[in-house]
């Protein structure tokens, strides 16, 4: 049986996203977005909480991502989780989970005519 990582996120982009070359010739493009939830709790200033996610988007896809979307960009990311590890010069161990993302979907432009800098 194949194991399963799959994410939807539902936010805003944190800043542009980044675009990078990758030895080999792909394209990448790289991202974080903000995620607000509520808690359910009676001290208000724990109401709302912000989880910050990773995403990476490979090829064409990262290339729209680059084009189209901006810091603020409403998003819906579909893609799967994927634990990054190394070590530091010192030699410590060190982990991060990142999003490959498989779809993103460009929320803040519908029904909107987004005009392209020349």
């Amino acid at each position: 049986m194949k194991n399963l990582s799959y994410i939807i996120l539902d936010g805003n982009l944190t800043a542009d996203p980044e675009e990078k070359s990758i030895s080999g010739g792909k394209s990448l493009a790289h991202f974080t977005v903000a995620v607000n939830h509520s808690q359910y709790s009676q001290d208000a200033k724990d109401k709302d909480d912000v989880s910050f996610f990773e995403v990476d988007a490979w090829e064409k896809l990262g290339e729209n991502c680059v084009e189209y979307l901006k810091k603020g960009s409403k998003v819906t990311v579909m893609g799967n989780l994927k634990q990054n590890r190394w070590k530091t010069p010192d030699g410590e161990s060190r982990s991060k989970v990142t999003v490959t993302a498989t779809t993103v979907r460009f929320d803040g432009m519908r029904g909107k005519k987004e005009e392209k800098a020349a």
